[in-house]
């Protein structure tokens, strides 16, 4: 069996028959049915406990996403329009537009997730402090 695909509730009926009715123990069922013995063991728990043979719901998992699509889309434009903006700008552009306050990181994560590659940003803060220190040294 393939690792991350759930088995169908009829297969999973298969496995609780074999141990109910033939009394087979998991490595037996393991070894017939070729699903793996921690898998067969899950099966047979959670039916014992719960009398439920029905995988469960396969859903997205952890937390929402802080942008939703229309603000990614203005994000994705603001970009598009001027793609030499720091990520603070971005940042600016989606609380004014969208009303939506979230870090640098999250810009930049949801750039990468819609396809957008490394492109070198370094705040302007940064960048201000780092000008001063050369010219502190030049002196």
């Amino acid at each position: 069996m393939t690792g991350g695909v759930a088995l169908s509730e009829d297969l999973r009926a298969t496995v609780i028959y074999m141990h109910d009715s033939s009394g087979l123990d998991a490595k037996t069922i393991s070894q017939l049915t070729g699903i793996p013995r921690r898998t067969v063991h899950r099966i047979l728990s959670t039916w014992k406990a719960t009398g439920i043979v029905k995988p469960a719901p396969q859903g997205r998992r952890g937390r929402p996403r802080a942008l939703d699509l229309a603000d990614t889309e203005v994000l994705v434009r603001a970009v598009n329009d001027r793609n030499d903006r720091y990520l603070e700008e971005l940042q600016a552009v989606l609380e004014e537009r969208c009303g939506v306050r979230v870090s640098e990181a999250t810009v930049w994560r949801t750039l990468q997730r819609v396809g957008f590659r490394m492109k070198e940003v370094i705040s302007s803060s940064f960048w201000f402090a780092t000008a001063h220190a050369y010219d502190d040294l030049d002196h």
